[in-house]
């Protein structure tokens, strides 16, 4: 049986605002992620995948724009400073006993202490979500929501609570509560300052060209 009852996540790598007073506007810092979908996953609706993981980003203020690849010439350019990258993979293959899998990775330069690279290994994800009984598309916008927050965050670590947890069990994934799949306050507000860290630096890179 599929990972049995627990489900292994990014085991490779690598100030919560107030709440706005009504009238408000709530300021996102743009996130740019390159997206190369070798398995084709992304055609029609599927793109909803996407969409979910940006809403889960967006309660840290953090607005993701896509870039899906190959999608033009722009596509072979030297990544941006500040951009991401996201892949889309099956996975290789794995001893027939392996209890936990993991749903995808990230990779941390740990001198540099800054993420580019997240995985994500869609066939494990269907499997998953086959066996849970819910909505492929909605599994992989919280794997991709996982990732991309390591990315971010550019740590290995993982959370106690909510989505940044290292483990999914089957009966977690199958109930589907909200303080599950969100970030933990503490999170939001470190992605949020690390996101503007990250267009800071970006700017000044490339006001230096």
């Amino acid at each position: 049986m599929f990972l049995r009852r627990v489900v292994g996540f990014a085991l490779v790598s690598l100030t919560c605002a107030p709440s706005p007073v009504r009238g408000a506007v709530t300021v996102r810092t743009p996130v740019h992620v390159r997206v190369y979908d070798a398995s084709g996953v992304f055609a029609g609706t599927n793109r909803q995948a996407l969409d979910h993981a940006r809403t889960i980003l967006e309660a840290a203020s953090i607005d993701v724009i896509w870039r899906m690849c190959p999608a033009g010439p722009s596509c072979d350019e030297v990544m941006r400073p500040g951009e991401l990258a996201l892949r889309i993979v099956r996975s290789p293959a794995v001893a027939p006993d392996t209890r936990v899998l993991p749903l995808g990775n990230a990779l941390i330069d740990r001198w540099t202490r800054t993420g580019v690279l997240a995985t994500i290994y869609i066939d494990r994800v269907e499997r998953l979500a086959h066996v849970a009984g819910i909505d492929s598309r909605t599994l992989l916008g919280r794997a991709i929501a996982h990732e991309l927050g390591h990315l971010l965050l550019a740590t290995t670590a993982h959370g106690p609570v909510g989505l940044m947890r290292a483990y999914w069990s089957l009966e977690e994934v199958r109930r589907g509560r909200p303080r599950d799949w969100n970030f933990a306050p503490s999170e939001r507000a470190a992605l949020r300052r690390r996101a503007d860290a990250r267009e800071q630096a970006a700017r000044l890179a490339w006001g230096t060209r």
